[in-house]
């Protein structure tokens, strides 16, 4: 990796009176409706910002189950130190994908969407597909929004672009769902009942829907945003008593019917 410092981007939620908007407009305004097709329900597991330690423990502990899930890498941000951890280097990617998980973008430098425009956007996410392609071939076809931050236009480019685009707004997806803005459930540490994952699961059975769950850092001690190995291992068994199968997002949306198989 280079040692050129790197651009600074907007960061963090978006405050003002037009980025409220957009984003209100973005959840108001469907890029299409689709129904889930799928014959019943499924579960994906994410990991947003892909800390080391997502790829030293979280990935290794889906497969001993047979399992894998999808990975939400920031390209250009690979072995830098942020504020809570330190991202995944190249290798580490690489590995992760070479062990058969997804690699889904989060734009090259982890860059709030609201913030740029349209072609800036484009240009982002050109970046993205290259560095991925270098590190590990992948040639993403799921997105994920930084900070969970999406404006109308921003939204309605990246529905071209992408079969799925994944929020923060914390709903299992039933029924007719807006592909560019999938509902995901945060899975902490720091916020978890198991009467509330039930809940989720159970809902998630009976309308034959598809539950998304994200976290961050997967650690014995993790961030308030991140994972214990003991939570995702209760979490597995939990979808796996009420027979729900984890999938890739590629592939729980050929499940559901959103991609071509």
């Amino acid at each position: 990796m280079s040692d050129a410092p790197v651009p600074q981007v907007e960061q963090g939620w978006s405050s003002g009176y037009d980025r409220t908007l957009f984003r209100f407009l973005a959840r108001r305004v469907p890029s299409r409706r689709v129904s889930l097709a799928g014959a019943g329900p499924v579960a994906s597991i994410t990991f947003d910002d892909v800390p080391e330690s997502a790829a030293r423990m979280g990935a290794p502990l889906l497969e001993r189950k047979g399992l894998r899930g999808t990975f939400y890498v920031a390209a250009a941000w690979c072995g830098l130190q942020d504020q809570y951890w330190r991202v995944a280097s190249r290798s580490q990617v690489r590995a992760v994908a070479e062990a058969g998980h997804e690699i889904g973008c989060h734009t090259a430098r982890h860059v709030n969407v609201q913030s740029l425009s349209p072609r800036d956007l484009a240009r982002e996410c050109d970046r993205s597909r290259a560095l991925l392609g270098e590190i590990c071939g992948a040639d993403p076809r799921h997105f994920c929004y930084p900070f969970g931050d999406v404006g109308l236009a921003q939204k309605r480019y990246l529905a071209r672009r992408f079969v799925t685009c994944r929020s923060i707004y914390e709903h299992p997806n039933l029924g007719r769902v807006d592909p560019a803005l999938l509902g995901a459930v945060g899975l902490f540490d720091a916020t978890y009942r198991r009467e509330r994952l039930l809940a989720l699961v159970r809902q998630t059975v009976a309308a034959r829907g598809w539950l998304i769950l994200y976290t961050h850092d997967v650690s014995p001690d993790p961030t308030r945003i991140g994972t214990s190995p003991r939570l995702l291992e209760e979490t597995l068994a939990v979808l796996a008593d009420h027979g729900v199968p984890v999938l890739t997002l590629t592939d729980a949306a050929r499940h559901h019917g959103l991609e071509p198989g």
